[in-house]
Protein backbone atom coordinates (compact mmCIF):
# COMPACT_ATOMS: atom_id res chain seq x y z
CA UNK A 1 0.00 0.00 0.00
CA UNK A 2 2.74 2.45 0.96
CA UNK A 3 4.68 1.83 -2.24
CA UNK A 4 1.55 2.31 -4.38
CA UNK A 5 0.66 5.54 -2.60
CA UNK A 6 4.18 6.91 -2.91
CA UNK A 7 4.28 5.98 -6.60
CA UNK A 8 1.01 7.85 -7.12
CA UNK A 9 2.35 10.90 -5.32
CA UNK A 10 5.66 11.01 -7.20
CA UNK A 11 4.16 10.40 -10.65
CA UNK A 12 1.49 13.04 -10.09
CA UNK A 13 3.95 15.62 -8.80
CA UNK A 14 6.39 14.97 -11.63
CA UNK A 15 3.77 15.35 -14.36
CA UNK A 16 2.17 18.43 -12.80
CA UNK A 17 5.53 20.08 -12.09
CA UNK A 18 6.80 19.62 -15.64
CA UNK A 19 3.60 20.89 -17.23
CA UNK A 20 3.54 23.85 -14.85
CA UNK A 21 7.08 24.73 -15.89
CA UNK A 22 6.06 24.74 -19.54
CA UNK A 23 3.06 26.97 -18.82
CA UNK A 24 5.23 29.37 -16.81
CA UNK A 25 7.81 29.61 -19.59
CA UNK A 26 5.05 30.65 -21.99
CA UNK A 27 2.95 32.93 -19.79
CA UNK A 28 4.74 34.05 -16.62
CA UNK A 29 8.50 34.11 -17.18
CA UNK A 30 8.45 36.73 -20.00
CA UNK A 31 6.55 39.10 -17.70
CA UNK A 32 9.03 38.53 -14.85
CA UNK A 33 11.99 39.21 -17.14
CA UNK A 34 10.34 42.41 -18.34
CA UNK A 35 9.65 43.50 -14.75
CA UNK A 36 13.27 42.86 -13.76
CA UNK A 37 14.31 45.56 -16.21
CA UNK A 38 12.17 48.08 -14.34
CA UNK A 39 13.47 46.76 -11.02
CA UNK A 40 17.07 47.33 -12.05
CA UNK A 41 16.17 50.81 -13.24
CA UNK A 42 14.59 51.50 -9.87
CA UNK A 43 17.80 50.55 -8.07
CA UNK A 44 20.05 52.52 -10.39
CA UNK A 45 18.10 55.78 -10.61
CA UNK A 46 16.90 57.75 -7.54
CA UNK A 47 13.67 59.65 -8.18
CA UNK A 48 11.21 62.12 -6.64
CA UNK A 49 7.49 61.63 -6.09
CA UNK A 50 6.35 65.15 -6.87
CA UNK A 51 2.67 64.36 -6.66
CA UNK A 52 2.95 63.18 -3.06
CA UNK A 53 5.55 65.71 -2.03
CA UNK A 54 7.89 62.91 -0.93
CA UNK A 55 11.49 63.02 -2.06
CA UNK A 56 13.81 60.16 -1.21
CA UNK A 57 16.66 58.01 -2.38
CA UNK A 58 16.30 54.26 -2.65
CA UNK A 59 18.44 52.16 -0.39
CA UNK A 60 20.52 49.12 -1.24
CA UNK A 61 21.31 46.64 1.55
CA UNK A 62 20.25 49.21 4.14
CA UNK A 63 22.50 52.00 2.83
CA UNK A 64 21.28 55.02 0.84
CA UNK A 65 21.83 54.66 -2.88
CA UNK A 66 23.83 57.89 -3.06
CA UNK A 67 26.34 56.46 -0.59
CA UNK A 68 26.73 53.32 -2.71
CA UNK A 69 27.32 55.45 -5.79
CA UNK A 70 29.97 57.56 -4.05
CA UNK A 71 31.74 54.46 -2.72
CA UNK A 72 31.72 52.88 -6.17
CA UNK A 73 33.29 56.02 -7.64
CA UNK A 74 35.97 55.95 -4.94
CA UNK A 75 36.73 52.25 -5.49
CA UNK A 76 36.97 52.75 -9.23
CA UNK A 77 39.42 55.60 -8.67
CA UNK A 78 41.64 53.58 -6.35
CA UNK A 79 41.19 50.02 -7.66
CA UNK A 80 38.18 47.73 -8.16
CA UNK A 81 39.88 45.03 -6.09
CA UNK A 82 42.34 45.56 -3.22
CA UNK A 83 44.04 43.42 -0.62
CA UNK A 84 44.18 43.55 3.18
CA UNK A 85 46.77 41.30 4.80
CA UNK A 86 47.05 39.22 1.67
CA UNK A 87 43.28 38.69 1.34
CA UNK A 88 41.61 39.95 -1.84
CA UNK A 89 38.18 41.64 -1.58
CA UNK A 90 35.90 42.09 -4.56
CA UNK A 91 33.26 44.75 -3.87
CA UNK A 92 31.21 43.77 -6.92
CA UNK A 93 30.33 40.34 -5.56
CA UNK A 94 26.64 39.52 -5.84
CA UNK A 95 24.43 36.75 -4.53
CA UNK A 96 24.12 33.73 -6.78
CA UNK A 97 21.16 33.42 -9.12
CA UNK A 98 20.58 31.03 -12.02
CA UNK A 99 21.35 32.41 -15.47
CA UNK A 100 18.54 33.06 -17.89
CA UNK A 101 17.95 30.22 -20.30
CA UNK A 102 18.42 26.50 -19.71
CA UNK A 103 19.82 26.92 -16.18
CA UNK A 104 16.84 28.97 -15.04
CA UNK A 105 14.41 26.54 -16.67
CA UNK A 106 16.12 23.59 -14.95
CA UNK A 107 15.93 25.06 -11.44
CA UNK A 108 12.36 26.21 -12.05
CA UNK A 109 11.39 22.70 -13.14
CA UNK A 110 13.04 21.13 -10.09
CA UNK A 111 11.27 23.48 -7.69
CA UNK A 112 7.93 22.97 -9.45
CA UNK A 113 8.29 19.18 -9.27
CA UNK A 114 9.02 19.40 -5.54
CA UNK A 115 5.97 21.63 -5.06
CA UNK A 116 3.90 19.26 -7.19
CA UNK A 117 4.94 16.26 -5.08
CA UNK A 118 4.12 18.12 -1.87
CA UNK A 119 0.62 19.10 -3.01
CA UNK A 120 0.08 15.66 -4.53
CA UNK A 121 0.86 14.12 -1.15
CA UNK A 122 -1.78 16.37 0.38
CA UNK A 123 -4.43 15.34 -2.17
CA UNK A 124 -3.66 11.63 -1.86
CA UNK A 125 -3.84 11.94 1.93
CA UNK A 126 -7.33 13.41 1.54
CA UNK A 127 -8.31 10.49 -0.71
CA UNK A 128 -7.07 7.99 1.85
CA UNK A 129 -8.78 9.71 4.78
CA UNK A 130 -12.12 9.93 2.99
CA UNK A 131 -11.94 6.31 1.82
CA UNK A 132 -14.26 6.88 -1.13
CA UNK A 133 -13.97 6.08 -4.81
CA UNK A 134 -11.52 8.32 -6.68
CA UNK A 135 -11.20 8.85 -10.43
CA UNK A 136 -10.25 11.63 -12.82
CA UNK A 137 -13.56 13.47 -12.34
CA UNK A 138 -13.38 13.52 -8.55
CA UNK A 139 -9.70 14.37 -8.79
CA UNK A 140 -10.56 17.41 -10.90
CA UNK A 141 -13.02 18.55 -8.24
CA UNK A 142 -10.36 18.26 -5.55
CA UNK A 143 -7.91 20.06 -7.81
CA UNK A 144 -10.42 22.90 -8.18
CA UNK A 145 -10.76 23.01 -4.39
CA UNK A 146 -6.98 23.23 -4.06
CA UNK A 147 -6.92 26.11 -6.55
CA UNK A 148 -9.54 28.00 -4.56
CA UNK A 149 -7.74 27.39 -1.26
CA UNK A 150 -4.15 28.11 -2.24
CA UNK A 151 -4.56 30.60 -5.12
CA UNK A 152 -7.94 32.32 -5.36
CA UNK A 153 -8.59 33.03 -1.68
CA UNK A 154 -5.11 34.51 -0.96
CA UNK A 155 -5.16 36.45 -4.26
CA UNK A 156 -8.28 38.33 -3.17
CA UNK A 157 -6.15 40.18 -0.62
CA UNK A 158 -2.64 39.68 -1.97
CA UNK A 159 -2.59 39.49 -5.78
CA UNK A 160 0.54 37.96 -7.37
CA UNK A 161 3.28 40.61 -7.43
CA UNK A 162 6.13 41.25 -9.82
CA UNK A 163 9.70 42.09 -8.73
CA UNK A 164 10.03 45.81 -7.97
CA UNK A 165 6.53 46.22 -6.54
CA UNK A 166 6.09 47.45 -2.99
CA UNK A 167 4.56 45.12 -0.43
CA UNK A 168 3.89 44.89 3.29
CA UNK A 169 6.29 43.23 5.72
CA UNK A 170 6.99 39.63 4.75
CA UNK A 171 6.16 38.20 8.20
CA UNK A 172 2.71 39.82 8.35
CA UNK A 173 1.95 38.72 4.78
CA UNK A 174 2.89 35.12 5.63
CA UNK A 175 0.68 35.16 8.72
CA UNK A 176 -2.30 36.47 6.74
CA UNK A 177 -1.70 33.98 3.90
CA UNK A 178 -1.50 31.02 6.27
CA UNK A 179 -4.60 32.15 8.18
CA UNK A 180 -6.52 32.61 4.92
CA UNK A 181 -5.56 29.14 3.66
CA UNK A 182 -6.45 27.51 7.00
CA UNK A 183 -9.80 29.31 7.24
CA UNK A 184 -10.64 28.43 3.63
CA UNK A 185 -9.76 24.76 4.10
CA UNK A 186 -11.89 24.43 7.23
CA UNK A 187 -14.70 26.47 5.70
CA UNK A 188 -14.88 24.36 2.53
CA UNK A 189 -14.66 21.17 4.59
CA UNK A 190 -17.52 22.19 6.87
CA UNK A 191 -19.67 23.38 4.00
CA UNK A 192 -19.27 20.26 1.86
CA UNK A 193 -19.12 17.55 4.53
CA UNK A 194 -21.94 18.66 6.85
CA UNK A 195 -25.70 18.75 6.29
CA UNK A 196 -27.00 20.91 9.13
CA UNK A 197 -27.35 24.68 8.94
CA UNK A 198 -25.15 25.75 11.87
CA UNK A 199 -21.89 24.25 10.52
CA UNK A 200 -22.64 25.77 7.12
CA UNK A 201 -23.10 29.21 8.70
CA UNK A 202 -19.81 28.74 10.53
CA UNK A 203 -18.21 27.72 7.24
CA UNK A 204 -19.35 30.91 5.51
CA UNK A 205 -18.07 32.98 8.44
CA UNK A 206 -14.67 31.31 8.18
CA UNK A 207 -14.50 31.84 4.42
CA UNK A 208 -15.14 35.59 4.62
CA UNK A 209 -13.32 36.39 7.87
CA UNK A 210 -9.78 36.79 6.41
CA UNK A 211 -11.09 39.24 3.82
CA UNK A 212 -13.04 41.22 6.41
CA UNK A 213 -9.85 41.51 8.46
CA UNK A 214 -7.97 42.44 5.30
CA UNK A 215 -4.49 41.65 4.05
CA UNK A 216 -1.55 43.76 5.31
CA UNK A 217 -0.74 46.65 2.99
CA UNK A 218 2.48 48.67 2.51
CA UNK A 219 2.72 52.10 4.16
CA UNK A 220 3.74 53.75 0.89
CA UNK A 221 2.33 52.62 -2.44
CA UNK A 222 4.90 53.12 -5.17
CA UNK A 223 6.10 51.08 -8.11
CA UNK A 224 8.01 51.56 -11.32
CA UNK A 225 6.16 48.59 -12.82
CA UNK A 226 3.44 49.69 -15.28
CA UNK A 227 -0.06 48.88 -14.11
CA UNK A 228 -0.77 46.97 -17.33
CA UNK A 229 2.22 44.68 -16.74
CA UNK A 230 1.14 44.04 -13.14
CA UNK A 231 -2.38 43.16 -14.25
CA UNK A 232 -1.08 40.82 -16.96
CA UNK A 233 1.15 39.07 -14.42
CA UNK A 234 -1.69 38.61 -11.92
CA UNK A 235 -3.94 37.08 -14.58
CA UNK A 236 -1.16 34.88 -16.01
CA UNK A 237 -0.20 33.63 -12.54
CA UNK A 238 -3.77 32.67 -11.68
CA UNK A 239 -4.30 30.98 -15.06
CA UNK A 240 -1.13 28.90 -14.74
CA UNK A 241 -2.04 28.07 -11.14
CA UNK A 242 -5.47 26.88 -12.27
CA UNK A 243 -3.82 24.76 -14.96
CA UNK A 244 -1.43 23.27 -12.38
CA UNK A 245 -4.21 22.33 -9.97
CA UNK A 246 -6.39 20.84 -12.71
CA UNK A 247 -3.48 18.69 -13.90
CA UNK A 248 -2.62 17.78 -10.31
CA UNK A 249 -6.20 16.76 -9.54
CA UNK A 250 -6.73 14.81 -12.75
CA UNK A 251 -3.35 13.04 -12.57
CA UNK A 252 -3.73 12.17 -8.89
CA UNK A 253 -7.22 10.79 -9.51
CA UNK A 254 -6.05 8.76 -12.50
CA UNK A 255 -2.95 7.26 -10.86
CA UNK A 256 -4.81 6.65 -7.60
CA UNK A 257 -7.56 4.77 -9.43
CA UNK A 258 -5.03 2.69 -11.36
CA UNK A 259 -2.54 1.98 -8.58
CA UNK A 260 -4.59 1.98 -5.36
CA UNK A 261 -8.00 0.52 -6.30
CA UNK A 262 -8.10 -2.25 -3.68
CA UNK A 263 -7.14 0.09 -0.86
CA UNK A 264 -9.79 2.68 -1.68
CA UNK A 265 -12.49 0.03 -2.07
CA UNK A 266 -11.59 -1.71 1.19
CA UNK A 267 -11.58 1.57 3.13
CA UNK A 268 -14.93 2.53 1.60
CA UNK A 269 -16.38 -0.84 2.63
CA UNK A 270 -14.99 -0.48 6.14
CA UNK A 271 -16.46 2.99 6.56
CA UNK A 272 -19.90 1.93 5.20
Amino acid sequence: MISKVLTTVVLTGFVAGLLLTGAQMLQVTPLILEAEKYELGQIAVPHTHASSGIEHDHVLNGTPLATHMKMEELHETLAPTHEHSGVAHNHSAESWAPENGSERIFYTAVSNIVIGIAFSLMLVAVYLLRGKHVDINSGLLWGAAGFVVFSVAPALGQPPELPGMTAAALESRHVWWFGTVLATVIGIGLFTETKTIIPKIAAVALLVSPHIIGAPQPHLLESLIPAELSAQFAVASLVTSAFFWMVLGAASGYFYQKLVPDTSESMAAASA
